[in-house]
């Protein structure tokens, strides 16, 4: 069984990553927030910095790019392979309209011409592994039935499937009736990816999708930090013992923040951020979110999270 953490834009960068893995345990592979263009043909600062490996020490990472061009793919993947990487994964999965609308992450699902073009004129002149996460369509989950059976005709490293249609966004139910047929319809290592919040919602699919052996999990992770020790190892941390590991996550989570931004304020913003996700794993995480949102500095924050917990 491999477990792996969600990419979640603005979340799980190497800050996250890093605190992680230095208190939590479970995690096999870690995927980086996809890189993105600017506007003058250039990528984006702070994506290319989160895949520095000098941040990710110890870690097994793979970055991800989201891309609707030849062009864009190979200024990106480029990058990538020049850092000693040797696997990428293609974002074919974001379901928001600002990105959609762009014919990027999810947007090119419903345009299969699209997406085989691009990989004829990439596999050819491509020297690293490739991936893809994706979802089952834009506009419903039978899109996946034309693509999947094509894709058999690339060498994918993977296919990383969130069981939902792009519209849906993170509403409704994932569409496990779905995701079974797929199992059939590729040669390619499949992971499954959707609404893992719980030891025992992991525990059905398990057994639901009996042949995958790689599972994907992002907001449950969020809400849960421990969720994969305790799918993986079966233990589950005491209320005091997992409020001790929270802080001390979070501590870590601080001291990396202020360690590449000196910005006091920035480090406070992405806590609070942070805890918006995590205090929903808390019985009484309501009333500590609120707490922490009324904090006017990051040592005031810091404080106020160590005397909660």
């Amino acid at each position: 069984m491999q477990l792996s953490l969600a990419p979640l834009q603005t979340y799980t960068d190497y800050h996250f990553r890093n605190a992680h893995i230095a208190v939590f345990k479970g995690v096999d592979k870690f995927y980086a927030p996809y890189l993105k263009m600017n506007n003058d043909g250039t990528i984006k600062n702070a994506p290319k910095i989160d895949i520095l490996p000098e941040n990710n020490p110890q870690i097994d990472i793979i970055p991800q790019l989201m891309a609707c061009s030849e062009q864009e793919f190979f200024i990106m993947s480029d990058y990538i392979e020049s850092l000693g990487y040797s696997e990428l994964n293609w974002n074919m999965g974001c379901p928001y309209p600002m990105v959609t609308n762009r014919n990027l992450g999810a947007g090119i699902l419903n345009k299969p011409s699209e997406i085989f073009n691009l990989f004829d004129t990439i596999f050819p002149k491509l020297k690293i592994g490739l991936g893809i996460k994706m979802r089952m369509g834009l506009e419903n989950t039978a899109e996946i039935l034309e693509i999947l059976p094509r894709l058999n005709d690339y060498p994918l490293t993977e296919i990383i499937i969130h069981a939902r249609y792009a519209k849906q966004l993170y509403h409704g139910v994932c569409d496990h009736e779905r995701f079974m047929e797929c199992i059939s319809l590729t040669k390619h290592p499949l992971t499954y990816n959707g609404d893992i919040t719980t030891k025992e919602e992991f525990d059905f699919l398990n057994e639901k999708f009996s042949g995958i052996q790689s599972w994907m999990i992002g907001r449950g992770a969020m809400n849960n930090p421990s969720l994969f020790e305790e799918i993986k190892f079966g233990t589950i941390d005491s209320g005091e013992v997992y409020r001790n590991k929270l802080n001390q996550f979070s501590e870590y989570l601080t001291n990396s923040l202020l360690e590449c931004n000196p910005d006091r304020g920035y480090a406070l913003s992405k806590m609070k951020s942070y805890w918006e996700y995590l205090s929903e794993g808390l019985s009484d995480g309501k009333q500590i979110y609120r707490k922490l949102k009324k904090a006017k500095s990051i040592e005031d924050f810091s404080s106020l999270l160590s005397e909660t917990l």
